[in-house]
């Protein structure tokens, strides 16, 4: 009896080891909301208070329980209200700042003074604060804030910014949490994501813009590239490659170099609360299948005289910080529900931010279907050297997938986009190796959707094949782009434009077939709406479960 209860227990073990890692996470864990939450209104605050209150929330959100929630913009009231209703956050008490500070004076033990001269000391101090229990403020603040704290002032301690990273990497990366990094731009007024980043001690880092200093973006790359070498594959990178004045690396230069060391862009420099946020849990399984059994509804009886398009807001959507702020107002459009969309949701943001993802699957309708966006676990350039400096690319890329795949089973989705090479000439040949991974990894994503936008060379003939083999995985690629000064367009014009774009990359043959990109700045539900009626009776929108069904049905 005793060898049977023993033979089943390591059985137990085994198995659940085995689903451990069949669920193996992408962010650390962090702590439940407690069952008293304080609220503080920071949004007319100065950036150096909200610097300060933002990284003294870490410190107190990495106890057992998180117990603070800040209003930094009026998103986080929607959040806060929506919380509350779901009963994420079972009470609230709202605190003034000064009380804040007073009533939470014992959770914090030092303060760091950045350094205005030197912003990266503010990414500095944000290090050590995680390290040490401190708050990260200015000279002037100290003394209203915490009276009698010890306070470390670093200024002057580097000469510039990469001979303070340096220092940080050689004395702080060591007791950094390896699993996730951040590339941040060091101003006050970017302190939503620093509540994180001093809870998960997160070793963060900033490379300048080459064309504002050459010297300083080397040697800032530099010590970048030994960060990123030094923590294992498939680590996210919060934060952004770029922001504000001082335009950073770019985007396409910074996400791709992270992809040849296996890291992967989660664009998340304008979050808030994800210290709190990424600890509540949610149980997405039936939520996620109701949405797609919601967006499954049958397709139209197929003409052979109409074009079927798709319209997919492929780009923004996997950004957290996009889905945390400006989404939920496009969500509010009135129009939404009355034209199928695809819309590209992160994976990741599933455990950053459960509670925002648990709204989108709760508040779509049958004509929003969500997909999971570019491409993958993050936001990675996978046809771009991708994993090529990990110790071991083959291995590193199969665990990519792993987790991609188990993110996709955990939302219930069937579709994945995927980052192209910035409207270069296609090249399926080139190509296919890739698609072939993503297809033969991944059961879930029974359609491949690549581009940002359309590619050169690529026409509605070329654009959509199946892949073959024993999934015989359907791949089709976006056939139009957006207008580059979209943002000097007028609302009409901006229609016009896309209207025009579709026509153009529309083929003679029928019954024809579209994938056409809405980009998420310049359209919106209502936009979408008025493109499909200028469009006429002879294109007929539908989702995207329908187009793939109506495709193979044409194509046989």
């Amino acid at each position: 009896m005793h060898l049977f209860r023993c033979v089943c227990l390591l059985a137990c073990i085994a198995a659940a080891g085995a689903r451990a890692e069949e669920t193996r996470l992408l962010f650390p864990p962090a702590s439940p909301p407690a069952a008293m939450v304080d609220v503080v209104d920071l949004r007319d605050a100065a950036p150096e208070l909200r610097l300060a209150a933002t990284t003294l929330q870490g410190v107190i959100n990495a106890g057992d329980e998180a117990s603070l929630f800040l209003l930094l913009s009026q998103s986080d009231l929607f959040w806060r209200d929506r919380m509350l209703e779901r009963g994420h956050l079972r009470g609230v008490r709202t605190l003034t700042a000064d009380e804040f500070f007073t009533s939470r004076a014992a959770a914090f033990d030092r303060v760091y003074v950045y350094d205005p001269a030197l912003p990266a000391t503010i990414n500095i101090g944000t290090m050590l604060a995680s390290l040490r229990r401190g708050i990260v403020t200015t000279a002037e603040l100290a003394p209203r804030l915490a009276p009698g704290k010890p306070v470390e002032d670093l200024r002057g301690w580097w000469k510039c910014a990469a001979e303070a990273y340096e220092w940080a990497f050689a004395e702080l990366w060591p007791k950094m949490n390896p699993r996730v990094l951040a590339c941040l731009y060091p101003d006050p007024k970017m302190s939503g994501l620093r509540d994180y980043l001093v809870r998960q001690r997160v070793f963060t880092f900033w490379i300048t813009d080459k064309e504002k200093d050459a010297t300083a973006a080397e040697r800032e790359r530099v010590l970048a590239e030994k960060v990123m070498a030094a923590a294992p594959p498939n680590v996210p990178v919060l934060g952004f490659w770029y922001s504000g004045p001082d335009s950073g690396i770019n985007e396409y230069d910074g996400v791709g170099l992270a992809g040849e060391y296996g890291k992967i862009t989660v664009v998340s420099d304008w979050v808030s609360n994800c210290s709190l946020l990424s600890g509540v849990k949610v149980d997405f399984a039936p939520l996620a299948k109701a949405q797609r059994a919601r967006s499954e509804t049958p397709p139209p009886d197929l003409d052979p005289a109409r074009v079927y398009i798709a319209f997919n807001v492929v780009e923004s959507g996997d950004a957290p910080s996009y889905l945390e702020t400006r989404q939920t107002e496009v969500w509010a459009d009135p129009k939404r529900g009355s034209v199928p969309i695809g819309w590209g949701l992160g994976l990741c943001a599933a455990e950053l931010m459960p509670p925002v993802v648990e709204y989108y699957l709760q508040s779509a309708t049958s004509n929003d279907r969500l997909f999971a966006a570019i491409s993958g676990a993050g936001y990675t350039h996978p046809f771009r050297n991708f994993m090529a400096r990990t110790p071991n690319p083959d291995a590193a890329w199969k665990d990519y997938l792993h987790v991609t795949a188990g993110l996709m089973d955990r939302l219930d989705f069937a579709e994945l986009g995927l980052y192209t090479d910035s409207w270069k000439p296609h090249d399926r040949a080139a190509r296919e190796p890739v698609l072939r991974r993503f297809a033969e990894e991944i059961p879930q994503a029974a359609l491949l959707m690549p581009g940002m936008g359309r590619d050169d060379e690529l026409t509605a003939a070329n654009a959509t094949y199946p892949l073959g083999g024993t999934r015989d995985t359907m791949v089709s690629h976006i056939l139009t782009r957006w207008p580059t000064d979209y943002a000097a367009l007028t609302k009409e014009k901006q229609i016009d434009w896309l209207v025009k774009e579709i026509q153009e990359n529309t083929p003679p043959e029928r019954p024809a077939f579209l994938q056409a990109m809405a980009l998420s700045w310049a359209y919106g539900p209502s936009d979408i709406a008025e493109v499909a009626r200028q469009l006429g009776h002879d294109y007929v929108p539908v989702s995207l479960p329908q187009y793939a069904a109506l495709w193979r049905k044409a194509r046989k």
